[in-house]
């Protein structure tokens, strides 16, 4: 079996609100960009690689009318959105992968993903690579959860049947779109509530 983990909700916590605070505090309302799964317009195309940052920052800076804002300025104010990896995920994956190969599939953005690679996965002298066999990320492969082509490419870059993939995300659009293209997929809440389907070992508590 092949462990496929979403990244934003059920690896790193997420704080919705300190994000919209913080492009308030530049003069600009992003709420109407942020869904509960899922971004839109920039946001979304940046998430699907449509855009660099660059060209991200440029657009954020013509919507808000506040062309004063440094490209730095703006990519602080996304990454508020997320807050760290908390330990005993990081612990549960490093012990699940000692008993199944584990990949990840995010609709994320370059942005996130640095932060994720640089804060979040800089643990005991480890670095991405020693959690994941694999990433799969929107931003590079253009296109995004729950699509089903997303979930298609998945299953052929780790070269086995879908069947043998169980997915796990927090959006049950997102597992019931993987389950249509064959996977597995089991809901992981955002509260560290899947922690429990793992014993001390790393090992599956359920049959898939």
């Amino acid at each position: 079996m092949n462990l496929l983990f979403d990244f934003g909700g059920v690896l790193v916590d997420l704080n919705k609100q300190r994000c919209i605070d913080a492009f308030a505090g530049l003069g600009f309302d992003i709420r109407p960009f942020l869904g509960t799964y899922a971004q839109a317009g920039v946001f979304a195309q940046l998430e699907r690689g449509e855009l660099s940052v660059a060209e991200f920052c440029e657009e954020l800076r013509r919507l808000s009318g506040r062309a004063d804002l440094s490209d730095e300025t703006l990519v602080k104010a996304w990454e508020s959105y997320l807050m760290d990896v908390p330990v005993e995920r990081l612990e549960t994956l490093l012990k699940a992968k000692k008993n199944y190969p584990i990949y990840l599939l995010s609709n994320t953005n370059e942005i996130h993903w640095r932060q994720g690679r640089e804060e979040f996965f800089r643990y005991k002298g480890l670095q991405v690579e020693d959690f994941f066999d694999g990433v799969f990320l929107s931003y590079e492969m253009g296109i995004e959860k729950p699509h089903p082509t997303i979930f298609d490419k998945v299953v052929e870059g780790i070269g086995c049947a879908p069947s043998e993939i169980l997915f796990f995300d927090d959006s049950e659009v997102n597992c019931e779109a993987a389950r249509k293209q064959g996977l597995l997929a089991r809901l992981a809440p955002a509260d560290s509530a899947w922690l429990k389907d793992f014993d001390e070992t790393g090992k599956l508590t359920f049959t898939p």
